[in-house]
């Protein structure tokens, strides 16, 4: 009980310590991703809107039903490197992107991680290109939960930033 009971004061008495102009260090909160249909149907076009609240630049790797993990950001297409400025939206693929993306199988509850690095994107341990010709680069570990588990965690590992996800289900 007393343990209990010494928390309990000390804690008002070290905030009453602190200066009441000292400031409250800020944490940047989550970048935000969100996608355009919400419930996609197999071959419908979509498009993701991105949004951080810091600058930098841009992963994105997506989840399907079946543990595929896929790294749609970067890609060696000439505008698969997409750069965020802080609060202002983008969308992937954008209308003068050489490219589209489809929904396509399998059906199901997809996850998708969205992460901004304030500094240089480093992806070493996370993705690899197979060859110099591939467009997309392979994503390591695969498995149903690991985008939102060892991915995640190595991106943040790796990078200073910050990170959003999003679950959506593609319909037949």
């Amino acid at each position: 009980m007393r343990p209990a009971l010494l928390s309990a004061l000390l804690i008002p008495a070290l905030i009453g310590c602190a200066p009441q102009d000292a400031p409250w260090p800020t944490v940047p909160t989550a970048a935000v991703l969100t996608l355009n249909p919400t419930e996609p149907r197999v071959g419908q076009d979509i498009q993701f809107t991105l949004r951080s609240p810091v600058s930098g630049d841009v992963a994105l790797f997506i989840e399907s039903p079946d543990g595929s993990v896929i790294q749609l950001l970067p890609n060696r297409q000439p505008d698969g490197q997409v750069r965020l400025n802080a609060d202002q939206t983008q969308l992937f693929p954008s209308a003068s992107s050489t490219f589209f993306l489809r929904a396509s199988a399998p059906t199901g509850v997809h996850a998708a991680l969205l992460y901004v690095s304030s500094g240089p994107l480093n992806l070493s341990g996370v993705s690899d290109y197979a060859s110099p010709s591939s467009t997309f680069a392979t994503v390591s570990p695969q498995g149903t939960g690991s985008l939102l588990g060892a991915v995640a965690a190595k991106m943040k590992l790796l990078n200073p930033g910050v990170s959003g996800t999003l679950t959506f289900t593609v319909q037949p």
